[in-house]
């Protein structure tokens, strides 16, 4: 194709100058007979045949010039597009933008997004009239804001400007897949195009990989589809954040203070930073920290003892280019204090009340009953139930303990000397039932404690740092069978039980094989044993969620269990955010969507009057990681070899260019005329310097003699 179709007219006259520049030249002729010069029209002969062949050379020389000077100016192009040859062929158009934290990054005191913005709209504009557009934006999940492609320009502009980044991650691969059902339904006759618009993040990339050669990629089922990638994130982005917490204990009891452990990440080079802890608008804390380059570093808060009720912290690091990540913020739910119920006699449960009243810090966090008296205690006032060689017990105090674990409460029992086998089985819902103590032989008394589920929320906390631990067993309650549903926490070493779990409704039996006292192992006296006890006296119902990521959507149920009516719910600045009911057929299931702002949101049941702080979004944890991607891992990582990668709007307007209208050649053309120029001008110089025939060497006069020599004259 050519841009400039007139100029090959030009180009075709132009060819025709030289041939009629040759036609034009005339050899002047002498014409005398002398015989004495015979030979010489010999030699004439062959001469004016080897001029003749240089001269074609010559014209064909002159003629590709002309001819290719025309043609440049006709601009030809080339396309790969099998549409190409038959004009500009309308086309639908599909963008990608990344809306995740990250783009919020200033990027020469401009975020990222704006950018991205301005990018999107840059593509829109350029479209011809009967091209088409569909919009999507990549967060968790992909978010459709125009499902097929429309031609109206101008509502796809309106709501490209209308969109806003979250505190939420980046997923390429979800919303390349609904670009993909939406490009599918297109038309045959339609070229296709498909825009993804992101920073430098490596993170929205993960899933997209080629390391499975024989895993066919997505887009290869568009094959007429151009991919256009546009990296607008900076070169070398710095960004320290705090990237989650934990706390312990997980629910907090009024008048007891906690641990409160948080996590920095750190993008870039090494340096060192200040994190501040805030609890209720106050400063709580402050921690120097130093992260070395592209590192993670952990660093504790102490949170004071504090009153029954709802507070509200944040972890802050000082300013930088990446504010959405600055600030984590979290709502504790303090209750007010429960002890922990221990059932048994004084010398069976002393060791159980020291580690309690010592770990958790509190002289007032046990509550001893004999098990005579189980039945006449108020279990609904404890935090969990312990039973330190408790059997037998009565058939009441038996009901009261099935009645408080199935309403979500936990029970921890440890073994004696006391209960036999039946006495076990009188409570049917324990993980297994044990025979009596067994005697361990001196040789096998050392064991080493292994942890069979290593993630569970009880264990996991103890095994960072603790190694393998070990105690001296001299009797165990060795276990006949693990009943349905039960699962072994830990070990004894060989497969013999030493921590079972069951759930019984809504709360949980935990099952030890030990006992707690000094009777028959030196487990009471281990380095392990205060943490375990605080762990599983810690093991109640799961505490509301101190925070959340910022999501699409999210069950409200889960943060306020018993709605039956939807709520108010408040976020930061006030806006009130929507709240959806669907009903499940048993209850009403409360949805809330786009929690995408990082803050505090605050929730009003009906019938009351005061909103409470419910619930806190931060940015996700791996969102503040701005580790790169380098731009040539794209192609592979999408499938398609031929995807073009932009770092700027400039370079992807080059290359809209190249693709929409067709690569021109017209300056290499010109390059090739020069040089074919200078290949005439130096072949044809070499012409005339070769001379002319050797008849017309010479000048005769009228009688036929020679006069003088011709001089050759170099042109």
């Amino acid at each position: 194709m050519f841009l400039s179709p007139i100029f090959l007219i030009a180009a075709a006259v132009g060819a025709t100058i030289p041939m009629f520049l040759h036609l034009m030249q005339s050899r002047r002729k002498v014409t005398r007979h002398f015989p004495t010069l015979r030979f010489l029209k010999v030699a004439n002969k062959s001469s004016s045949s080897r001029v003749r062949l240089e001269n074609f050379l010559l014209w064909l020389l002159r003629t590709l010039i002309m001819l290719l000077l025309g043609v440049a100016f006709a601009m030809p192009m080339l396309r790969k597009s099998t549409l190409s040859w038959i004009g500009n062929a309308p086309r639908d158009v599909a963008i990608i933008i990344d809306a995740s934290a990250s783009m919020n990054y200033l990027k020469n005191g401009k975020p990222v997004w704006d950018l991205a913005v301005e990018t999107a709209s840059g593509v829109i504009e350029g479209l011809n009239e009967k091209d088409r557009v569909c919009l999507f934006s990549a967060r968790n999940q992909p978010e459709a804001l125009i499902v097929e492609p429309i031609s109206d320009k101008t509502e796809v502009l309106t709501r490209i400007k209308s969109l806003a980044p979250g505190s939420t991650a980046s997923r390429l691969g979800p919303a390349i897949e609904e670009t993909i059902k939406a490009l599918k339904k297109s038309d045959e006759n339609r070229e296709m195009e498909i825009h993804i618009i992101t920073d430098n993040q490596a993170l929205p990339w993960n899933g997209l990989s080629a390391d499975d050669s024989s895993k066919k990629s997505p887009l290869a089922e568009l094959e007429k589809a151009t991919v256009f990638v546009t990296l607008l994130g900076v070169d070398a982005p710095e960004n320290l954040a705090p990237s989650g917490l934990t706390i312990q204990p997980s629910r907090l009891q009024s008048g007891v203070g906690a641990k409160l452990t948080t996590a920095f990440s750190r993008t870039g080079p090494s340096g060192s930073s200040t994190a501040i802890l805030t609890l209720n608008g106050k400063e709580a804390g402050r921690r120097s920290i130093k992260l070395g380059d592209n590192t993670a570093e952990s660093v504790e808060f102490l949170i004071p003892p504090l009153e029954s009720g709802i507070h509200t912290g944040s972890i802050t690091t000082p300013g930088d280019n990446l504010a959405a990540d600055n600030s984590f913020h979290f709502v504790l739910n303090v209750g007010k204090s429960r002890p922990c119920l221990v059932v048994g006699e004084p010398s069976d449960t002393l060791f159980v009340e020291t580690a309690l009243k010592t770990g958790m810090g509190n002289p007032n966090a046990t509550v001893r009953v004999s098990p005579a008296d189980l039945a006449k205690a108020p279990l609904a006032d404890h935090s969990c139930i312990i039973l330190c060689n408790a059997l037998p017990l009565s058939g009441q105090a038996l009901a009261a303990l099935d009645s408080h674990v199935k309403a979500g409460g936990v029970l921890v029992l440890f073994p004696g000397t006391k209960g036999s086998p039946l006495d076990y089985k009188a409570l049917p819902f324990l993980p297994a039932f044990p025979s009596t103590l067994a005697n361990v032989p001196p040789t096998k008394m050392r064991k080493t404690i292994t942890w069979d589920k290593p993630t569970h929320p009880l264990i996991q906390p103890l095994r960072e740092g603790s190694g393998s631990p070990s105690i001296s067993l001299r009797r165990y309650a060795p276990m006949e069978k693990i009943e349905p549903g039960a699962e072994i926490l830990a070990s004894l070493g060989a497969g013999e039980p030493f921590l079972l779990e069951k759930p019984h409704g809504k709360g949980k039996i935990l099952q030890f094989t030990v006992a707690a006292d000094r009777s028959t192992s030196d487990f009471a006296l281990s380095p392990f044993f205060l943490p375990l006890l605080v762990q599983c006296a810690d093991y109640s119902s799961p505490p509301p969620l101190p925070f959340i990521e910022g999501t699409d959507s999210l069950v409200l149920n889960e943060i306020v269990p018993g709605l039956s009516v939807a709520p108010t719910i408040t976020g930061p600045g006030g806006i009130t955010i929507p709240v959806r009911g669907n009903t499940d057929g048993l209850r009403t299931i409360f949805l809330v969507e786009k929690l995408f702002s990082p803050g505090v949101y605050n929730i009003t049941l009906p019938g009351e009057s005061a909103p409470r702080a419910a619930l806190a979004v931060n940015t996700p944890a791996d969102e503040g990681n701005l580790s790169r991607i380098a731009p040539g891992e794209i192609p592979a990582r999408l499938g398609v070899d031929s995807t073009k990668v932009a770092r700027d709007i400039t370079e992807l307007r080059r290359q809209l260019e190249e693709s929409r209208v067709g690569r021109t050649f017209g300056e290499q053309i010109l390059w090739l005329v020069l040089i074919l120029a200078a290949v005439e001008f130096f072949y044809a110089n070499a012409l005339s310097r070769r001379g002319a025939s050797a008849k017309d060497r010479v000048e005769l006069d009228h009688s036929g003699h020679i006069k003088k020599e011709k001089k050759t004259v170099v042109a």
